[in-house]
């Protein structure tokens, strides 16, 4: 079942029930299903009008003449986020917080930066877990959103992250999850 989570400037979010396991294709069908639904009310449209296209590696995409909305998608087990952006590009990304990982200092160094790493690194031992989290879904929003692959960090990249407007979302105790969009306007 999907529910709204945040709709403003034609930007929609929706948590999604999924099966609490690693398998995500029963995951991937539900979030197509109400995103699918989503679409439909928001196009005024019936569902079976709406069609998604995707490829691996590829954002999510309504088919034409729909294909300048945004879509994208985070899976964890037991919880989906889809994120769609009337006015373009769009990421999402969710993290459930559970045991601390042991390279977190490392991963923030190498994928989130110096000034990122030295934030994380001065937070006390229970809260470095949920700061890196914050971050790291932060960046990976900005990363579907600007259509790019995870890599490491670099001042270039940096700047392009930096054209992303960021937003944290409201989440139950023990997630964490971030919106990342263009400054784009509804035309």
């Amino acid at each position: 079942m999907a529910t709204p989570l945040m709709a403003a400037d034609g930007l929609h979010v929706l948590t999604i029930a999924t099966p609490n396991s690693q398998f995500r294709e029963s995951a991937r069908l539900i979030t197509r299903q109400a995103l699918r639904a989503a679409l439909a009310q928001l196009l005024a449209l019936k569902e079976e009008e709406i069609s998604l296209v995707s490829a691996p590696g590829a954002p999510i995409r309504p088919a034409p003449p729909w294909d300048h909305i945004g879509i994208s998608v985070s899976h964890q087990p037991g919880l989906s986020l889809a994120a769609i952006h009337l006015a373009g590009p769009v990421g999402i990304d969710l993290m459930q917080l559970g045991e601390p990982l042991p390279d977190i200092d490392a991963l923030a160094r190498d994928y989130l930066g110096p000034a990122e790493a030295a934030v994380i690194a001065m937070q006390s031992a229970e809260k470095r877990q949920r700061a890196f989290a914050q971050s790291w879904t932060r960046l990976e929003a900005r990363l579907k959103c600007l259509a790019l692959p995870l890599r490491e960090w670099t001042p270039e990249l940096d700047s392009l992250q930096a054209t992303c407007v960021v937003t944290e979302l409201p989440m139950p105790a023990g997630w964490i999850a971030a919106v990342a969009t263009t400054p784009n306007k509804l035309p």
